[in-house]
């Protein structure tokens, strides 16, 4: 049978055993802090990633007119809608065959855009060649349209 002097001195150990409070708040400090900054990264990333693949599919719905108009020996256009911040793909005035939105935080730029509409005639051929511009959280953004086959390129 234990004697008393035992008993005391192994409630102590239990009792010491434990973390305070203040040594639990400091961890869990330091965990939320490493845990912003982390996701502010990944969220920059994820931002940089979205405006890298809004611009590649506008170089690529581009190049879809060009082969539309060819294929099909019709006329094709690329409009910009600066309101709704979107743009279309019509076939004809009336007919449009997607519509695509803009990521949060692009707007299409009027004043320093040269064209607004990208028309395709129906040998392939760019009707008229010129800058999309567009403000982007990063800085300006360029869609160039050159003569001829109409190819895009973004600055």
């Amino acid at each position: 049978m234990p004697n008393w002097r035992q008993v005391q001195i192994t409630d102590k150990r239990n009792k010491n055993g434990g973390f305070t409070i203040l040594e639990l708040l400091i961890v869990l400090f330091l965990v939320m802090s490493l845990t912003a900054i982390v996701s502010k990264f990944t969220f920059k990333i994820a931002e940089t990633k979205e405006l890298q693949r809004f611009f590649t599919q506008m170089q690529l719905d581009i190049q879809y007119l060009q082969t539309y108009s060819m294929n099909e020996r019709q006329y094709i256009a690329m409009k910009i809608i600066s309101p709704t911040n979107r743009y279309v793909i019509q076939k004809d005035f009336y007919t449009n065959l997607y519509e695509r939105p803009f990521p949060k935080g692009v707007e299409f730029l009027n004043a320093e855009s040269s064209i607004h509409t990208l028309i395709y005639n129906y040998n392939g051929n760019v009707m008229s060649a010129g800058t999309f511009a567009f403000k982007t959280p990063q800085g300006k953004k360029k869609v160039i349209i050159t003569l001829g086959r109409g190819r895009a390129r973004v600055e």
